[in-house]
């Protein structure tokens, strides 16, 4: 199969992660692929350190002429016969290539949308089929009359191989403990997500100092970075640790590469979201068999069953979050169950190969559905 990829935007998170995810599993199982990205973006220089076909392509005006002439050229010079967008801008984009291809519209956030005419025709009418991350998503979508029920699907996260099979736990863990400085007896919970405000991890910090008020006092490794745009909650968050007296005891690393290491390391993950579609950090963290708890926001809640796959609490609130977590520390029999459950959930339906079997059957869905389509070619703007 023929499929372009498209991130418009310039910063590194969790959809830009899973989309070069999803170009380098294809290319690897013998599909043309491409990621089109302005060149100045993480996304692209990401992707072409890993060796992956990418394309510059500015989609920051949608809309004007020359960029419509210019992504119409690209596509006929490519010949994909799907394009699948990430985000809203480059959706437009491709809505104006439905006679030269099927379109796939993607979409990884929660955030709720408002209804409107022009937003029901570009969302109904601009793409073949819809994938969402999270039925949550999906269902919101198909209420406010953007999606189709027969034209859009959710797909879940997914774990890929090094989270399932890690080698040498108890080298691993004893390695990264000595780097980061965490003592090996500690109770280590990591937090991995973007450091802004609506991944919560003000919230965390407050819950730590709670713990700690209980005679508990396991340490926190927070995985990630900040955008330009987000220094400030970063700078915040340094001090507030320092405030509470957790210094010693929470240690951020920034961004790191080896998140299925970091997991195997920890004893438990956490995810004090405000807002989430569905956290691949939660399935990273089932298949590599450590307990979780998160914020019962978005399609948290469709994959962590609160005391069976894991703890849910509710967002924003230290107090609940601390109690969940203290539960996990204590009650060794109920966490070994909820590990166990979870681990053969991600083994049966959450392994990449199974979401990418998923996502191609999909493409075919949209392809057959494009067939059907009777659309007059774009007069007035390039071939």
């Amino acid at each position: 199969m023929r499929i372009l990829h498209t991130i418009p935007g310039r910063n590194w998170g969790g959809m830009e992660h899973r989309t070069i995810e999803q170009v380098r599993w294809l290319t690897s199982h013998g599909h043309e692929v491409w990621l089109a990205s302005p060149a100045d973006g993480q996304s692209y220089k990401k992707a072409e350190a890993a060796g992956l076909p990418v394309v510059d392509f500015d989609f920051d005006r949608p809309w004007k002429p020359a960029t419509v002439r210019a992504f119409r050229k690209l596509v006929r010079q490519l010949r994909p016969e799907v394009i699948d967008t990430h985000v809203t801008r480059d959706a437009k984009a491709a809505s104006a290539c439905l006679d030269l291809c099927a379109v796939v519209r993607s979409r990884h956030v929660n955030q709720p949308l408002k209804p409107s005419l022009i937003r029901r025709a570009q969302w109904r009418l601009g793409a073949d089929h819809i994938i969402t991350v999270a039925e949550c998503t999906r269902s919101h979508l198909m209420e406010i009359g953007l999606a189709d029920p027969k034209r859009s699907v959710s797909i879940g996260g997914w774990a890929d191989e090094r989270f399932f099979d890690l080698p040498d736990p108890i080298a691993t863990r004893a390695r990264l403990r000595a780097e980061l400085t965490l003592p090996e007896s500690a109770y280590a919970w990591v937090c991995v997500g973007m450091i802004r405000p609506d991944k919560g991890q003000d919230h965390l910090l407050n819950a730590l100092a709670l713990l700690r008020q209980r005679g508990l006092e396991p340490s926190l490794v927070v995985v990630g970075s900040a955008t330009e745009e987000c220094a400030d909650y970063e700078s915040g968050l340094y001090r507030q640790a320092e405030s509470l007296g957790l210094s010693g005891r929470v240690v951020f690393t920034g961004y790191r590469d080896d998140v299925s290491e970091l997991m195997q390391m920890a004893d438990a993950v956490v995810i004090p979201s405000l807002t989430e579609a569905q956290p691949r950090v939660a399935v990273q963290a089932f298949a590599v068999g450590k307990p979780v708890v998160a914020s019962a926001v978005g399609g948290v809640p469709e994959i962590v069953f609160d005391g069976k796959t894991g703890r849910l609490v509710p967002p924003a609130d230290p107090q609940a979050l601390a109690d969940a977590m203290a539960q996990v520390m204590t009650d060794g029999e109920g966490t070994a169950r909820m590990a166990a459950n979870a681990r053969k959930m991600a083994e049966e339906t959450m392994r990449f190969d199974h979401r990418m079997a998923q996502t191609l059957e999909t493409y075919r869905t949209a392809m057959a559905h494009a067939r059907t389509r009777k659309l007059p070619r774009f007069k007035g703007i390039g071939p």
